[in-house]
């Protein structure tokens, strides 16, 4: 009988214990998931933010070399000190020694410089066809130029890929990567033709953009347990990674570039085959780039993958790339439903008393934490999270709610950030269930005037200044309900639910005008007696008369906005 009476009831914590190991499974997952992903994209975005910042600087450099209308004279000879000087100062754009820019046109003539240092450079020039190029060092942008030696080859740019690419487009091109194996790095160009007076081309100006920076930056990319990023081109060609070398040594002991298709690394080659049809699907669609995730089976198991699709008008193609293997993804959650079985069937009585409050309180809060990132995956940014715990939920549900405060809030001025503002607008927009209608609202389009002269006058840290205490002051005008964010530089938007006409719109107008106008406070260094202040031009649009969608309704406050600025107001 005592047998009788005990094994059910260890029969019944057994399965109880169990079935708590389930649910702490079930939505342990599901929320862990759905954090990785999101912090996937944001991370394959920072990747592609950093390919971007670091492809510009060569746009830059080409147009401080020849800057857009400058006519070029048929011979170097009779423009070499400025020329010279606009190379100098092209290069002096880098933030470290080799910077190098060139320019060859169609009479065979050519001047290279290679930043050396600070104050130093080396100039090589060849002023006629048949003349090889003569190695100079200059000590400064004015110096005179000292002889090093002259090549034995002759080289002639006209016969250069970057020139005869470069020489029938009418807009900068990068060339293919290339290695360059004294630096054991690789290199891509940009190239653009200069055009004469009469509209034919009269020579090509390029420079060479080592990679390096990108694998550094990738390889001290901090990444959760498992993941692994990737930058790829088109062809499968690597251009950097965060866990190996971007070149390889090849069978005939030259370096070679690792090609996904061929590498050693089998998540690599799993992952390429998905990947290569989307190639050129951000261009084809008329975007310069574009986010998105899918599933892979690589090695027999699920690889979770999140990509941002980098482009330019020059030409560049590549895709960042962020991939955790659903194992590695889910590692904690399956430890921990190891140790809440283990302690179930050892604390038997107690566990049936004490588990099922914990580990009831446990599924409770994570579903609390899972329908809190459903909802701000549905677009309720601001969707609340009471999680009021202490240990590592708590510190999950603290960190998520840390993480959404930084996707979606700006830095500057503590109100929604442009991600918020898509957000609130696709939600607010989205097609109302079935039998009701449209919510309406309005969306104001704010544009602060005088604030560029107040840049130029008290300078930027006074700007920013500025810019919080205006932001702060329309938050503080603007109902609970009412939602303010920060577009970019000095332009807001405000949504405002339930406002469903003009003459409330243009209240909310003249209110928000009311609290931007009075002359700042938070302003430093601003002599006694002197009132700084700005103004605002403002535009409105209504939802859904004036478009049924977020981007349609910025357009038209935007044109508003534009049509109050015209009527007169201080800009």
């Amino acid at each position: 009988m005592r047998l009788s009476l005990v094994l059910p009831f260890v029969m019944l914590i057994a399965l109880l214990t169990g079935s708590l190991g389930v649910l702490w499974y079930w939505t342990g997952s599901k929320t862990i998931s759905t954090l990785s992903q999101q912090l996937m994209h944001e991370m394959s975005e920072r990747i592609g933010q950093a390919v971007q910042q670091h492809m510009r600087g060569a746009g830059a450099m080409l147009e401080v070399s020849f800057p857009q209308g400058l006519l070029p004279r048929p011979d170097i000879r009779d423009e070499m000190p400025d020329l010279r000087t606009r190379l100098w100062t092209a290069t002096s754009l880098e933030d470290k020694p080799g910077g190098y820019v060139y320019y060859g046109n169609r009479a065979g003539q050519g001047i290279a410089l290679l930043r050396k240092s600070a104050t130093e450079a080396e100039v090589r020039l060849k002023t006629r066809a048949q003349d090889h190029r003569t190695y100079y060092r200059v000590s400064g942008i004015q110096a005179t130029p000292e002889v090093l030696f002259t090549e034995k080859t002759l080289f002639d740019p006209r016969t250069r890929p970057w020139y005869r690419d470069a020489l029938v487009q009418d807009r900068p091109i990068w060339t293919p990567v290339y290695i360059d194996f004294s630096a054991h790095d690789i290199v891509i160009t940009q190239a653009r033709r200069i055009l004469a007076a009469d509209g034919t081309p009269e020579g090509v100006v390029a420079t060479d953009l080592f990679l390096a920076g990108l694998q550094r930056f990738m390889q001290q990319m901090p990444l959760p347990q498992g993941a692994r990023a990737f930058i790829l081109e088109a062809d499968g060609a690597l251009i950097a990674a965060s866990d190996f070398d971007n070149i390889q040594q090849g069978a005939d002991g030259k370096p070679q570039r690792v090609h996904a298709a061929r590498s050693n690394d089998a998540l690599l080659q799993a992952l390429y085959p998905s990947l290569a049809p989307l190639f050129g699907t951000a261009r084809a669609a008329g975007s310069s780039a574009g986010s998105d995730a899918l599933l892979v089976q690589a090695g027999g198991q699920s690889v979770q993958v999140a990509y941002h699709h980098v482009t330019d008008r020059a030409g560049l193609d590549w895709m960042a790339v962020v991939a955790v293997p659903h194992d590695d993804m889910l590692a904690g959650i399956r430890s921990h439903i190891v140790l809440v079985v283990a302690l179930g069937l050892l604390a038997l009585g107690l566990a049936l008393a004490i588990g099922w409050r914990i580990f009831g309180g446990v599924a409770r809060d994570m579903r609390t934490l899972t329908h809190a990132v459903r909802r701000v995956g549905q677009g309720d940014i601001h969707t609340p999270i009471e999680v009021p715990r202490n240990d590592e939920i708590g510190e999950l549900a603290h960190n998520f709610h840390h993480m959404r405060h930084s996707l979606f809030t700006d830095s500057l001025t503590g109100v929604n950030n442009r991600s918020a503002l898509h957000h609130i607008l696709n939600t607010l927009t989205q097609a109302p269930a079935a039998g009701q209608g449209r919510a309406p609202f309005a969306l104001l389009f704010i544009d602060l005037n005088k604030f560029k002269l107040l840049n130029d006058r008290w300078g930027h840290d006074n700007g920013d200044l500025a810019l919080a205490e205006v932001a702060q002051r329309m938050r503080r005008h603007l109902p609970g309900s009412d939602v303010l964010a920060r577009l970019g530089g000095d332009e807001f938007v405000a949504v405002l639910p339930g406002v469903a006409d003009d003459a409330q719109a243009r209240q909310a107008c003249r209110a928000l005008l009311a609290a931007i106008v009075p002359p700042l406070t938070t302003l430093q260094g601003i002599p006694a007696g002197e009132e700084v202040s700005v103004g605002a031009s403002m535009g409105y649009a209504l939802y859904p008369r004036d478009g049924a969608d977020g981007l349609s309704l910025l357009r038209h406050a935007d044109t508003q906005m534009y049509l109050d600025k015209g009527a007169g107001r201080e800009k």
